[in-house]
């Protein structure tokens, strides 16, 4: 089966991606790195180093023999996810890019649009791209 992860490069994506391709799957995958700037941003880090993608898709090369595709893209892109869907078929979606943070929401106006413009008009470009470009 080959699955597509949306927000592969998060603490559910990534893992998920690995277990997929543990169990023979072919996964493919995007992020727009939204969260590692985040944390950056108000000044923060990951209590665990967490390796950039580059060095992740070397690692799933290296332990499983597996390639994947990489997209770094941002589903506020229509054009992105449409295409991204189309050019893979994927019989499966499973969506983490979400900016996950209420208190980071919450920072300021800004901060709170962007939630919702990342979270709703990113689900609905992915729902209208699955529509078209992959119906069934």
């Amino acid at each position: 089966m080959k699955v597509m992860v949306l927000g592969i490069d998060g603490y559910l994506g990534w893992p998920l991606a690995l277990r997929m391709i543990a169990r023979g799957h072919e996964v493919c995958g995007a992020d727009n790195f939204y969260t590692r700037k985040a944390v950056e941003e108000v000044g923060s880090w990951s209590a665990i180093p967490i390796p950039t993608m580059e060095e992740r898709v070397k690692a799933v090369k290296r332990v499983f023999g597996a390639d994947f595709d990489f997209r770094e893209g941002d589903l506020r892109d229509y054009n992105f996810i449409s295409s991204f869907i189309e050019e893979e078929r994927p019989d499966a979606i499973i969506d983490f890019a979400e900016q996950r943070s209420a208190p980071y929401s919450q920072i300021d106006l800004n901060h709170a649009v962007f939630t919702m413009e990342n979270n709703v008009i990113g689900t609905m470009n992915l729902l209208y791209a699955m529509k078209e470009s992959a119906p069934n």
